[in-house]
């Protein structure tokens, strides 16, 4: 009988030992995994943190060079006019553009003989510089034969060099008329510059 009550009392003992045991354990591990779980918490408050810094960082560049484009593309404090992307293509985008060059040719008197369109003119400086900044600038050159007087052409280059948008003047030939020298005849080439946005 003191044999059985022994294997009983050790037999009680073993598992009292064994689920004090087992709880610790379960307790160290749940710690652990408490400890864990708040560090991968802290982690991932911390990669948020870094990731919106990075975003903002990027956002600030990319201003940033879209600012130094401006600062190249545009010359003499003249900026170039923008259009929505979506509701015109290249060649009509230009559609203000002549339409204030055409205004500034009839204000000044003088008077067309032809216009010949390019939309892709070659080695075009600004064009050029800005397809390495993702592009979406657009060239036309126009290229005039027209008739006027000295002060009607003076007007119209003066007026030309007025406008707030973008425009270079590439060409310029004039010879007077023969049969009346204070008449010129005039051949030159503006290019016309958009942005499509």
């Amino acid at each position: 009988m003191d044999k059985l009550i022994k294997d009983k009392i050790l037999g009680l003992v073993l598992i009292i030992i064994i689920v004090l045991g087992g709880g610790y354990f379960s307790f160290t591990t749940w710690q652990q995994y408490s400890e864990i779980s708040s560090q991968k918490a802290e982690q991932q408050a911390q990669l948020e943190t870094k990731q919106q810094e990075l975003e903002k960082l990027q956002n600030e560049k990319k201003a940033s060079e879209a600012q130094e484009v401006k600062k190249t593309v545009s010359t003499s404090g003249k900026i170039i006019y923008e259009v929505p992307g979506q509701q015109f293509t290249a060649e009509a985008s230009f559609g203000i553009m002549f339409e204030n060059l055409l205004a500034n040719i009839s204000n000044s008197g003088i008077r067309i003989r032809s216009i010949r369109y390019n939309y892709s003119p070659s080695n075009d400086r600004i064009i050029t510089a800005t397809q390495e900044s993702g592009g979406g600038y657009n060239a036309c050159e126009l290229s005039f034969v027209a008739v006027g007087n000295y002060a009607q052409f003076q007007n119209f280059f003066k007026s030309l060099a007025k406008e707030k948008y973008l425009s270079n003047i590439y060409e310029i030939y004039i010879e007077p008329y023969d049969k009346d020298k204070t008449i010129l005849i005039n051949r030159f080439k503006v290019r016309l510059y958009t942005k499509t946005i």
